[in-house]
């Protein structure tokens, strides 16, 4: 009994990992393209908080 679901989880695991593994290979590159640039824009933006604040308007009449 236990070979026969020894062999079907490596069945699965080879159908997992090789099939489409272009599309995976692609997609796992995009991935980390984006979040590399998601991390370098919040490094270099700077928060709203982070700057000057702007001076109180006052209203006249």
């Amino acid at each position: 009994m236990k070979n026969w679901r020894t062999k079907l989880i490596s069945i699965l695991r080879t159908k997992l990992t090789l099939e489409n593994w272009r599309a995976k290979l692609i997609s796992l590159l995009l991935a980390t393209m984006l979040w590399y640039l998601i991390k370098k824009n919040l490094t270099t933006t700077s928060s709203p908080s982070e700057g000057p604040s702007p001076a109180p308007v006052t209203e006249t009449h």
